[in-house]
């Protein structure tokens, strides 16, 4: 298991800007597709085909991609970081931990049609903490409460590896931080967050399609904190500018690439 969450090998070469325009296209025309009500490994698979890309490409296209209704419903309801004072923020603690370790150790994110930041190595109920855990967890608890909520939950999947560990470390974070929130580990985090009262954040497309409110924590800790981190916009031509009202793109969020 690696010590980090650094950048795969070949990532460099896949995902480098000679081939954004090409991931981009494939991007489009996989949400076009969806859009028309298409979907499934045959789609993407038709995609990928046709623009000869690779594995990773096609894991980091398919994440991306989205169709016009689900893009249309996601920024709506995406927040800035203003309407977030004085809310209880609901936080999918693996989902956000994962990526912002990812952007400290040099691997590749992936902003998609949603403006949602992913990367084409989900967790799938496997977890260890690695060197960028702590530091990861630090700048999510601040970045988090600069922003003035009412509150804090926690939400921790009890069904991956190492949940305890996470619970503890980030026990500990917020303590020597001085800072509030509640710790929950449950059975099904999709499902306390599906009803979550208050703003959620994360980048799970299906939590999303539920969610009439969501804040991109893991954006405002990258465009505050991890300026070098490396984030590849796949987002088609003409969907590069599109920031929610009440954001400065400027400052809180990398600019477009």
């Amino acid at each position: 298991m690696p010590s980090n969450r650094g950048a795969h090998p070949e990532d460099a070469e896949q995902f480098g800007p000679e081939q954004h325009d090409r991931l981009r296209a494939a991007v489009r025309d996989l949400s076009w597709l969806r859009t028309q009500g298409y979907s499934g490994p045959a789609v993407r698979k038709l995609v990928g085909d046709r623009y000869r890309l690779k594995r990773r490409q096609r894991n980091a296209v398919a994440r991306s991609a989205c169709s016009d209704a689900e893009r249309n419903h996601r920024l709506r309801a995406r927040l800035s970081p203003a309407e977030v004072a004085q809310t209880t923020v609901h936080v999918d603690a693996f989902n956000a931990l994962i990526t912002v370790e990812a952007a400290l150790g040099g691997a590749y994110l992936f902003l998609g049609r949603d403006t949602g930041y992913r990367d084409v190595n989900p967790l799938q109920g496997t977890y260890r903490v690695v060197r960028e855990t702590t530091p990861a967890l630090k700048l999510l608890a601040t970045t988090l409460h600069s922003l003035a909520p009412a509150g804090v939950i926690w939400h921790l999947d009890r069904s991956i590896s190492n949940v305890g560990r996470v619970k503890e470390r980030l026990g500990e974070v917020l303590s020597e931080m001085n800072l509030a929130g509640q710790l929950v580990d449950g059975d099904d985090v999709d499902a306390a967050l599906h009803t979550a009262s208050g703003p959620v954040v994360t980048s799970d497309s299906a939590i999303l399609d539920e969610s009439d409110a969501w804040l991109h924590l893991e954006a405002l800790a990258h465009g505050r904190h991890i300026p070098d981190a490396h984030v590849v916009d796949l987002r088609p031509d003409g969907e590069r500018s599109s920031w929610p009202p009440g954001v400065d793109a400027d400052h809180d969020f990398p600019t477009d690439s």
